[in-house]
This record gives C-alpha cells, sequence and structure tokens, in this order.
C-alpha cells in the first residue's frame, strides 16, 4: 500500500509540475512541511488570479483580526449563491484548520484547487453541477501560533498551529453559542451559501490502527427519515468503497466501545456545539474526516485529498437525487408536529463490518509501574467487529405554532437571525395565554466550559398562563424550512440549547429576600390562617432533620408559600403557543 500511494503522489507532482506557472503553488506536504496561514491565502490568490471560475471572497473578521476567506469554484463563474441555488446547483462547503494542529485538510485543498484549475484528471467534468467552497484556514489565530510541538502525539508535519483560537477557545465547541468572531463569520458562509454537504478536515487522536482515513459522519438516526435512510443506505457505502480505488481504505471514525477498537466502535455522537452536528441541524449532509495521526503527513493529506475528490464526484453524480433529499427533508421538518430532542445509544442493535487493526498488548510503565497499552504491528489482524451507530430518542417535545421571546434576551435574538431564522415583531402591547416552561430541576456544569457552565439534567413542568407582551417583542412561526434549528435552541431540554448555555441563566436566581426576624411575624399569621403550610414544613422537618435546627430554613420555606414570593422565579422567558392565531405582528 506505501508503494502504491508513493506512485500517487510522484503522479500528481509530476503531472502538476508539467503545468505552466505550477511554481506558483506552494507544495510543501511531500517534505513533511504545512503550508503557512500567508502561503495558503497566496496560493488562493494565484488561482483566484490565473482562472475566471475561481473567486477567493474576504468575509468578516475573525478574532485574531484577520478576515475569514472563502474560495469559491463555480465552473459557470455565477458568484451569488443565491443566483446558484435558484440554478440547482449542489453546493458544498470544506472547512480546513479549525485545529491548525491538524492541517492535512489545509494542504489537500490547497492541492485539490490547483488540480481543479489546470483539470489534472479530468477533475472539472465534476464542476457541471457543483460548486465548490472552501475555507482556506479557519482558526487563523491558532493557525498563526505556529512550533513543532502543539501536538504531542502526531507525526509531523515539522511545525504546525495550536488548537485554540486567539480567544484561546476551541472553535469546534463554538458552532451553537458563536463567542468567537470566527463562528460569527463561518454562519454567515453558511447561511449565505446553505451547502448541501459540509466536510470539516481533522487528524484523529486514540487508538492505532491499519487505516490512514476515518470518517465521522452525522448520526442517520438522528436525521428526519428521508435523510438518515439516504445517508445511511445510498451515500456512506458509496464513499467508503470508492475510497478504495484511491488505496485509502477508510473505517468509521475510531470510537471503541471498551478499551480497545476490537472490542467494537461507536459511532461519535455530535452535539451542535461541533460543526458536523451544526450543520446537520440545516438538513446538510455533513462530515468530519480525521486522518489517523501516527501515520505519514503526506498520506495523511494525500488522503484527505481522496475523500474530498470523492465526495465531489459523488455529489456530481448524484446531483438531483441529494437536492430532492434534502427538499423533502425540510418539508418534513415544516410539517411534522414532533421533534426528538435526546438521545441515547442502543447498544442492542448494531451492524458488523471488517476491521483492520493491530494487536494490543500491555507491559508494566516504567515510569508508573502501571500497564501501559502498546499496539504491535508485528501482528496486524483483520475481522468481523460490531459497529453501534444506532441512537434511539428518549425524549421528544411537540412544535408549537409560535414562539414568544421578549425583546429584553438580545443575545439571544442576535443568534437566531445570524442563523437565518425569520423573526416578526409584535405591533402592540398585548396580552396571550401561552404555555409556559418552569424549570423544576437541573445540575450546573462541574466545571467552566469555554466560558460558560453548561446546565445539565433538566427538568420542567409546563403551565398555561396568560402573559403581558410587549410592542417588539419577537414572534416565530415554526412554519419555515429551519424549523429543526428552531426547536432544537429554543427547547430548554436540548443538549445545546441557548438556556443550556447560559443565556437564559438569570431567571434562576432569586432577587427579593426577606430579613428573619421581620418577617417571623408575617409568617407566624400565615400558618396561623394556613395550617397546611404549618403540616407541610412538620412533614418537611421529619424528612430533613437537619432543618429543625436551621429556623432560617423553616422560615425560607413559608416565605415561598406567601405573596411575597416571586412569582415568575424558574420560569423560562420563550413562551408557545400551539394553536395558529392571528398575532399582531409586522411582515
Amino acid at each position: 500500500m506505501k508503494t502504491t500511494r508513493l506512485i500517487i503522489t510522484f503522479i500528481i507532482i509530476f503531472s502538476l509540475k508539467a503545468v505552466n506557472n505550477y511554481a506558483q503553488i506552494n507544495l510543501q506536504y511531500i517534505n513533511n512541511k504545512t503550508l503557512t496561514y500567508s502561503e495558503a491565502i497566496s496560493d488562493y490568490q494565484y488561482l483566484d488570479s490565473v482562472s475566471g471560475f475561481c473567486k477567493l471572497i474576504e468575509y468578516g473578521s475573525t478574532d485574531i483580526g484577520k478576515p475569514l476567506h472563502l474560495f469559491v469554484i463555480s465552473k459557470s463563474e455565477d458568484f451569488d449563491p443565491v443566483s446558484l441555488q435558484h440554478k440547482n446547483k449542489r453546493i458544498i462547503l470544506i472547512n480546513n484548520g479549525i485545529h491548525p494542529g491538524e492541517p492535512c485538510g489545509i494542504d489537500a485543498s490547497v492541492q485539490l484547487a490547483n488540480d481543479i484549475v489546470y483539470n489534472i484528471d479530468n477533475l472539472q467534468q465534476f464542476l457541471e453541477n457543483v460548486v465548490i467552497c472552501i475555507i482556506p484556514v479557519y482558526n487563523i489565530g491558532g493557525a498563526l501560533s505556529r512550533s513543532c510541538c502543539s501536538r504531542a502525539n502526531q507525526n509531523g508535519p515539522e511545525e504546525k498551529g495550536f488548537r485554540g483560537n486567539a480567544k484561546y477557545l476551541d472553535l469546534n465547541r463554538d458552532f451553537i453559542k458563536m463567542d468567537s468572531k470566527n463562528a460569527q463569520s463561518f454562519i454567515e458562509i453558511f447561511q449565505q451559501w446553505q451547502p448541501d454537504v459540509f466536510i470539516d478536515t481533522h487528524t484523529s487522536d486514540g487508538a492505532d490502527y491499519q487505516y490512514v482515513m476515518t470518517l465521522l459522519a452525522t448520526l442517520h438516526s438522528k436525521l428526519n427519515p428521508a435523510m438518515g435512510n439516504y445517508l445511511k443506505n445510498s451515500m456512506l457505502p458509496w464513499l467508503f468503497e470508492r475510497m478504495k480505488k484511491y488505496t485509502f481504505e477508510m473505517t468509521p471514525y475510531v470510537e471503541y466501545y471498551n478499551a480497545t477498537p476490537d472490542s467494537g466502535l461507536i459511532a461519535s455522537y455530535d452535539p451542535p456545539r461541533f460543526s458536523s452536528g451544526y450543520a446537520a441541524l440545516f438538513n446538510t449532509f455533513s462530515f468530519t474526516t480525521e486522518s489517523h495521526m501516527l501515520k505519514p503527513f503526506k498520506d495523511r493529506v494525500l488522503g484527505t485529498y481522496s475523500f474530498l475528490r470523492t465526495m465531489i464526484e459523488y455529489v456530481s453524480l448524484n446531483a438531483d437525487k441529494i437536492g430532492e433529499i434534502r427538499k423533502q427533508a425540510f418539508e418534513y421538518d415544516r410539517k411534522t408536529n414532533n421533534f426528538p430532542i435526546k438521545w441515547t445509544l442502543d447498544s442492542t442493535h448494531f451492524d458488523s463490518f471488517l476491521f483492520k487493526g493491530y494487536t494490543a498488548e500491555y507491559y508494566t510503565s516504567k515510569i508508573t509501574g502501571d500497564k501501559r497499552l502498546f499496539y504491535n504491528h508485528e501482528k496486524p489482524w483483520e475481522k468481523e467487529i460490531p459497529y453501534y451507530a444506532y441512537y434511539k430518542p428518549v425524549l421528544t417535545v411537540e412544535k408549537p405554532a409560535f414562539y414568544i421571546i421578549p425583546q429584553a434576551w438580545d443575545e439571544v435574538i442576535q443568534r437566531l437571525k445570524w442563523n437565518n431564522i425569520k423573526l416578526n415583531r409584535l405591533l402592540k402591547d398585548t396580552v396571550l395565554s401561552i404555555n409556559a416552561y418552569y424549570i423544576t430541576n437541573y445540575t450546573n456544569g462541574r466545571r467552566s466550559y469555554y466560558w460558560h457552565k453548561p446546565l445539565e439534567n433538566i427538568e420542567v413542568k409546563n403551565e398555561i398562563e396568560k402573559v403581558q407582551f410587549y410592542k417588539g417583542d419577537y414572534v416565530i412561526n415554526t412554519n419555515q424550512p429551519f424549523a429543526r434549528f428552531i426547536v432544537s435552541v429554543l427547547e430548554p431540554q436540548f443538549e445545546d440549547s441557548y438556556f443550556c448555555w447560559n443565556y437564559f441563566e438569570s431567571v434562576l436566581h432569586q432577587k427579593e429576600w426577606f430579613s428573619a426576624y421581620v418577617f417571623e411575624d408575617y409568617a407566624n399569621e400565615l400558618i396561623e390562617k394556613n395550617p397546611q403550610i404549618k403540616s407541610e414544613l412538620e412533614a418537611l422537618k421529619k424528612e430533613n432533620p437537619e432543618l429543625v435546627n436551621n429556623s432560617w430554613q423553616q422560615l425560607y420555606f413559608i416565605y415561598k408559600k406567601s405573596k411575597f414570593a416571586e412569582p415568575y422565579l424558574n420560569r423560562y422567558p420563550v413562551y408557545k403557543i400551539y394553536k395558529k392565531i392571528n398575532l399582531p405582528i409586522d411582515n
């Protein structure tokens, strides 16, 4: 296999050297080097200058102060995303360098763009109905922070970038919360271009095995039926089989069931804080390539290149079908009344496939004295192992006709706008009968997680109430294409909802209190008039003996039963109306 890959490398190199001005493009990966940020942008600028169907576009800023670029390859020389969508073109978006220490996609995409421009191996044949969009380097701040040693377990390149961006954020945890300027600019690109297929290029950590390439695909069981069935039964089998042609046979991403791959693999769970999970909320077929960290950098680049080429070929051959499936998916989201918002692995349901691994052995560590894992390359193996790729919903919510959000919650409103959600505003002050959630239980995140402490184990109760709304408050009609995204981020029990990410957390904190020495007289009067409160308190003290000597907690129990208690403490400030009604809203 190594010999075959070397032959492929030389074919590519010598073919390209025959092309005029090929020396303008940096080709560094064959020498275990990766492009710098400036070199990558320079390469795309050159390709823009020599080809009429390529264009390098600057979008918004990033946290390092430099713009986020998008390189578009459109054979028709049309670079207007709306026009291209009307022409029924399929759009592929490739994101590179989200973790700049994993740069194989940066180099592979430059190679791919160059080969398309010069029609190496007749690649332009796949562009009749496909437009390719490439983000050269997403995490620019991390890419500029180069060193030899940002990836302890990785085999090359000689220098590479750092995982965190200029704000020290991991950008592959930021797609829902959008705390970084990088993410905000990415969302602008994503929402303008509305890709049919999204690919995020990475390099793996973890186990050792024979493959150069592994693939993480969005979970088919989390998608709507049309997309999920098509992904599992048509798209993935073709991609895996086709990669063998390029001698880069793939395996699903290696996340193992127990200690080593021979125990079986688990389809990686991808909530929308991650790029692929985010894209899937918009019915985009989403993939993360993970080249293997221990393989030579040159092989990792060529393996990534092969996957990108394979995907372009597949989308070209199946352009109409992909468009049809996505259209069905958006229509399904409009019409369905129920959305799952929590899933769990179904360990009773799995497929089997042939995996090529190395025998896992153990010996005593000289440092710790414990057992140390070792993958013995002298003992390769091939055998059928289970693949756990089925997740089952454990919580489903009914989609309302409308969500209503008071205008005070501007951080959430802004994020909805960034994601192309259509919002209306109330034209006058209005009292409406709504369904309101009250948060009855939750746990705080154990530690800070990129500026947040995500809330977990959220429980709610539903109440029907009349609520005063004001002119300018926001109404979201769920009968729109991105209903899946709307429901996901606004239902508090969804794992990556805006409530989980703390944007509504102030409703959980009591504002008004009491002084015990003043309140006690009122408390005595209250329990005399309401013996039931006293009975409840006595029962509580029996269940919790520590309350017997805690007078303040006893008074607090009575306070919460009094007219002074905050009536809307823990009320989630996103309200629902289930029936279609006429609301006084703008257009």
